[in-house]
């Protein structure tokens, strides 16, 4: 969670992605899009920013327990920025699936170049790369008889699109999702999603800031 400190307006902070992380620094990527996040881009170098983290999970590790072979990424709109980090040191082949409105606002793809990963790039207006979803291309990168794993992250419709097509295709799905936070600490309680852990169970209550952002998307509710 990120904040400006010292100001009222606005009060709460924002729940951003760590995109890189080094020893002295961190990084953060957003949009200036709101109140927020405009305020944000007119921050100068060494103005004070408040952070709390880490908060909430992460992604599945591949390990002995989890051998995956071919991990898809799915990000839509800002959704890359927590890939980055996970890409490093990857064993498995990784296909990076990219969407978003138009040209102007791909960012970011250059270094995921640098880690031998070349994006495949959809926009909605057909401006660069395939016109369309970036869930319109899992189908084309899947291969059948891998191990494989879909990673997503971006708008709720991405995901349930990309949800569906998982379940089509026998495939493990991890959501990251992007649902808006108050407190950032579990107390407020207003991040939660509908949640069970078996199809047997009754549907429960998860907080995104605590027990999210990342959700088995089989454990969530998408009909809502």
């Amino acid at each position: 969670m990120l904040r400006l400190p010292n100001r009222s307006d606005p009060l709460l902070g924002r729940p951003l992605a760590l995109y890189r992380a080094e020893s002295h620094r961190i990084e953060v990527v957003y949009v200036a899009i709101g109140k927020m996040t405009n305020r944000l881009a007119e921050v100068k170098p060494e103005d004070p920013l408040e952070f709390w983290l880490p908060l909430g999970n992460g992604f599945p590790k591949n390990n002995a327990e989890n051998k995956v072979q071919h991990t898809i990424l799915v990000a839509g709109g800002i959704g890359q920025t927590p890939f980055l980090m996970y890409c490093q040191n990857r064993q498995e082949r990784v296909s990076l699936l990219y969407g978003a409105r138009t040209a102007s606002l791909i960012t970011c793809m250059d270094d995921f170049r640098q880690l031998g990963i070349e994006p495949m790039i959809a926009t909605d207006d057909g401006s660069k790369g395939f016109s369309g979803f970036a869930t319109d291309l899992i189908e084309k990168v899947y291969q059948s008889g891998e191990s494989t794993q879909l990673l997503c992250c971006g708008p709720l419709p991405m995901l349930r699109s990309a949800f569906l097509i998982a379940q089509k295709l026998g495939l493990s799905c991890f959501v990251s999702l992007e649902t808006p936070m108050s407190c950032g600490l579990g107390i407020c309680f207003g991040c939660v999603v509908p949640y069970r852990d078996s199809e047997n169970a009754d549907w429960d209550y998860r907080r995104t800031c605590i027990e999210g952002p990342v959700f088995d998307a089989y454990k969530l509710r998408w009909d809502c």
